[in-house]
Protein backbone atom coordinates (compact mmCIF):
# COMPACT_ATOMS: atom_id res chain seq x y z
CA UNK A 1 0.00 0.00 0.00
CA UNK A 2 2.91 2.46 0.91
CA UNK A 3 4.86 1.58 -2.04
CA UNK A 4 1.33 2.20 -4.18
CA UNK A 5 1.21 6.19 -2.77
CA UNK A 6 5.43 6.42 -3.20
CA UNK A 7 4.31 5.97 -6.54
CA UNK A 8 1.69 8.33 -7.35
CA UNK A 9 3.29 10.89 -5.46
CA UNK A 10 6.37 10.59 -7.22
CA UNK A 11 4.95 10.12 -10.22
CA UNK A 12 2.41 12.94 -9.88
CA UNK A 13 5.37 14.86 -9.12
CA UNK A 14 7.72 14.46 -11.86
CA UNK A 15 4.33 15.06 -14.51
CA UNK A 16 3.75 18.23 -12.48
CA UNK A 17 7.26 19.41 -12.35
CA UNK A 18 7.67 18.31 -16.36
CA UNK A 19 4.37 20.67 -16.67
CA UNK A 20 5.32 23.59 -14.88
CA UNK A 21 8.54 23.46 -16.67
CA UNK A 22 7.35 23.67 -20.13
CA UNK A 23 4.92 26.11 -18.98
CA UNK A 24 7.89 28.63 -18.15
CA UNK A 25 9.64 28.02 -20.82
CA UNK A 26 9.37 31.03 -22.58
CA UNK A 27 11.44 32.67 -19.71
CA UNK A 28 14.50 30.36 -20.67
CA UNK A 29 16.10 30.20 -17.01
CA UNK A 30 18.39 27.68 -18.93
CA UNK A 31 19.07 27.60 -22.37
CA UNK A 32 15.89 26.30 -25.06
CA UNK A 33 17.64 23.19 -26.06
CA UNK A 34 19.16 22.21 -22.20
CA UNK A 35 15.41 23.15 -21.12
CA UNK A 36 14.15 20.83 -23.46
CA UNK A 37 15.97 17.86 -22.26
CA UNK A 38 15.45 18.43 -18.94
CA UNK A 39 11.82 18.49 -19.52
CA UNK A 40 12.03 15.40 -21.65
CA UNK A 41 14.23 13.75 -18.57
CA UNK A 42 11.41 14.92 -16.19
CA UNK A 43 8.60 13.45 -18.36
CA UNK A 44 10.60 10.23 -18.77
CA UNK A 45 11.13 9.39 -15.09
CA UNK A 46 7.50 10.43 -14.32
CA UNK A 47 5.99 7.95 -16.63
CA UNK A 48 8.57 5.46 -16.11
CA UNK A 49 7.78 5.83 -12.39
CA UNK A 50 4.25 4.70 -12.89
CA UNK A 51 4.81 2.25 -15.42
CA UNK A 52 7.29 0.38 -12.89
CA UNK A 53 5.91 1.40 -9.50
CA UNK A 54 7.55 0.75 -6.42
CA UNK A 55 6.11 -2.62 -6.26
CA UNK A 56 4.57 -4.69 -9.18
CA UNK A 57 0.98 -4.20 -7.57
CA UNK A 58 2.08 0.05 -7.57
CA UNK A 59 2.56 -0.57 -11.09
CA UNK A 60 -0.44 1.06 -13.10
CA UNK A 61 0.04 -1.70 -15.78
CA UNK A 62 0.94 -4.22 -13.34
CA UNK A 63 4.28 -4.50 -15.00
CA UNK A 64 2.52 -6.28 -17.74
CA UNK A 65 4.33 -6.43 -21.18
CA UNK A 66 2.08 -4.69 -23.09
CA UNK A 67 1.45 -1.39 -21.45
CA UNK A 68 5.39 -1.43 -19.99
CA UNK A 69 6.44 -1.08 -23.24
CA UNK A 70 3.46 1.47 -24.73
CA UNK A 71 4.78 3.49 -21.69
CA UNK A 72 8.32 3.25 -22.13
CA UNK A 73 7.40 4.47 -25.59
CA UNK A 74 5.42 7.08 -24.57
CA UNK A 75 8.21 8.26 -22.08
CA UNK A 76 11.61 7.85 -24.27
CA UNK A 77 10.14 9.29 -27.15
CA UNK A 78 10.31 12.90 -26.27
CA UNK A 79 13.94 12.78 -25.38
CA UNK A 80 14.88 10.77 -28.21
CA UNK A 81 13.34 13.11 -31.17
CA UNK A 82 13.75 16.31 -29.65
CA UNK A 83 17.82 14.90 -30.02
CA UNK A 84 17.12 14.41 -33.47
CA UNK A 85 15.72 17.83 -33.76
CA UNK A 86 18.93 19.26 -32.16
CA UNK A 87 21.14 17.47 -33.95
CA UNK A 88 19.58 18.21 -37.26
CA UNK A 89 21.68 21.73 -38.94
CA UNK A 90 20.15 25.09 -38.45
CA UNK A 91 17.86 25.91 -41.53
CA UNK A 92 19.69 28.46 -43.53
CA UNK A 93 16.22 29.40 -45.09
CA UNK A 94 12.66 28.26 -45.31
CA UNK A 95 13.63 26.37 -48.58
CA UNK A 96 16.59 24.57 -46.87
CA UNK A 97 15.67 21.14 -46.98
CA UNK A 98 16.89 20.93 -42.65
CA UNK A 99 13.40 22.69 -42.23
CA UNK A 100 11.78 19.62 -43.99
CA UNK A 101 14.09 17.22 -41.86
CA UNK A 102 13.10 19.03 -38.54
CA UNK A 103 8.87 18.96 -39.73
CA UNK A 104 9.28 15.20 -40.51
CA UNK A 105 11.02 14.58 -37.06
CA UNK A 106 8.46 16.38 -35.07
CA UNK A 107 5.33 15.32 -37.29
CA UNK A 108 6.94 11.63 -36.71
CA UNK A 109 7.74 11.73 -32.95
CA UNK A 110 3.92 13.17 -32.11
CA UNK A 111 2.17 10.63 -33.72
CA UNK A 112 4.49 7.70 -32.31
CA UNK A 113 3.59 8.76 -28.75
CA UNK A 114 -0.24 9.67 -29.13
CA UNK A 115 0.09 5.78 -30.58
CA UNK A 116 1.84 4.77 -27.89
CA UNK A 117 0.07 6.79 -25.18
CA UNK A 118 -3.43 5.19 -26.69
CA UNK A 119 -2.38 1.87 -25.81
CA UNK A 120 -1.23 2.30 -23.01
CA UNK A 121 -4.31 4.32 -21.82
CA UNK A 122 -6.54 1.31 -22.97
CA UNK A 123 -4.01 -0.56 -20.85
CA UNK A 124 -4.62 0.81 -17.64
CA UNK A 125 -8.57 1.03 -18.19
CA UNK A 126 -8.57 -2.70 -18.73
CA UNK A 127 -5.76 -4.21 -16.72
CA UNK A 128 -7.44 -3.05 -13.38
CA UNK A 129 -4.84 -1.88 -11.52
CA UNK A 130 -6.03 1.74 -10.81
CA UNK A 131 -9.15 2.54 -9.56
CA UNK A 132 -12.12 2.82 -11.08
CA UNK A 133 -12.79 6.44 -10.73
CA UNK A 134 -9.17 7.22 -12.16
CA UNK A 135 -8.30 4.44 -14.76
CA UNK A 136 -9.83 6.68 -17.99
CA UNK A 137 -8.43 9.92 -16.88
CA UNK A 138 -4.99 8.98 -19.14
CA UNK A 139 -7.31 8.78 -21.79
CA UNK A 140 -9.36 11.56 -21.12
CA UNK A 141 -5.87 13.27 -21.23
CA UNK A 142 -4.65 12.00 -24.13
CA UNK A 143 -8.32 12.36 -25.86
CA UNK A 144 -7.87 16.57 -24.71
CA UNK A 145 -4.55 16.55 -25.87
CA UNK A 146 -5.11 15.57 -29.31
CA UNK A 147 -8.11 17.67 -29.54
CA UNK A 148 -6.39 20.68 -28.58
CA UNK A 149 -3.06 20.12 -30.53
CA UNK A 150 -5.71 19.70 -33.82
CA UNK A 151 -7.79 22.67 -32.93
CA UNK A 152 -4.22 24.55 -32.54
CA UNK A 153 -3.16 23.38 -36.05
CA UNK A 154 -6.85 24.33 -37.74
CA UNK A 155 -6.50 27.66 -36.37
CA UNK A 156 -3.15 28.70 -37.48
CA UNK A 157 -3.64 27.11 -40.85
CA UNK A 158 -7.24 28.47 -41.40
CA UNK A 159 -7.97 31.39 -39.69
CA UNK A 160 -4.76 32.82 -39.61
CA UNK A 161 -3.72 31.76 -43.12
CA UNK A 162 -7.07 33.55 -44.08
CA UNK A 163 -5.65 36.99 -43.32
CA UNK A 164 -7.07 36.96 -39.69
CA UNK A 165 -5.43 39.14 -37.36
CA UNK A 166 -2.72 38.33 -34.10
CA UNK A 167 -5.02 37.82 -31.95
CA UNK A 168 -5.24 34.53 -33.65
CA UNK A 169 -2.07 33.56 -32.68
CA UNK A 170 -2.66 34.45 -28.88
CA UNK A 171 -5.23 32.45 -28.79
CA UNK A 172 -3.62 29.68 -30.92
CA UNK A 173 -1.05 29.30 -28.68
CA UNK A 174 -3.43 29.50 -25.28
CA UNK A 175 -4.57 26.23 -26.98
CA UNK A 176 -1.34 24.35 -27.43
CA UNK A 177 -0.59 25.15 -23.77
CA UNK A 178 -3.75 22.57 -23.27
CA UNK A 179 -2.82 20.26 -25.58
CA UNK A 180 0.69 20.39 -23.54
CA UNK A 181 -0.45 20.31 -20.16
CA UNK A 182 -2.88 17.66 -20.00
CA UNK A 183 -0.88 14.89 -20.05
CA UNK A 184 1.88 16.28 -18.05
CA UNK A 185 0.54 19.06 -14.80
CA UNK A 186 -2.84 17.92 -15.37
CA UNK A 187 -2.39 14.05 -14.68
CA UNK A 188 0.46 14.96 -12.41
CA UNK A 189 -2.08 16.65 -10.11
CA UNK A 190 -4.77 13.88 -10.66
CA UNK A 191 -2.43 11.29 -9.60
CA UNK A 192 -1.28 13.44 -5.90
CA UNK A 193 -5.24 14.04 -5.65
CA UNK A 194 -5.67 10.14 -6.42
CA UNK A 195 -2.39 9.18 -3.22
CA UNK A 196 -4.07 11.24 -1.20
CA UNK A 197 -7.73 9.98 -1.74
CA UNK A 198 -7.78 6.42 -2.40
CA UNK A 199 -7.04 3.53 -0.37
CA UNK A 200 -4.50 2.10 -2.23
CA UNK A 201 -5.37 0.35 -5.69
CA UNK A 202 -3.42 2.70 -8.38
CA UNK A 203 -3.20 5.37 -10.31
CA UNK A 204 -1.59 6.26 -13.54
CA UNK A 205 -0.34 8.62 -16.27
CA UNK A 206 0.24 8.95 -20.25
CA UNK A 207 2.46 12.70 -22.54
CA UNK A 208 2.54 13.80 -26.01
CA UNK A 209 5.65 15.08 -26.46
Amino acid sequence: MRARTRTWRTGGILLGVAGLLTLLAGQYMLSPTVLRVVIDLVWAAGVICFAVGFSRDASVVARRPLGMTALVVVAVTPLVFDGITIALPEPLSASDPAVVASSVVSWGGWIVSMAAGLVAAVQIARLGAVPRRWRWMPMWALGLSVGAAALQYITVSVLFGAGAGQDVLVIANMIGIVAVLAPTLGLGVIALVAAASERPDSIDVYRSA
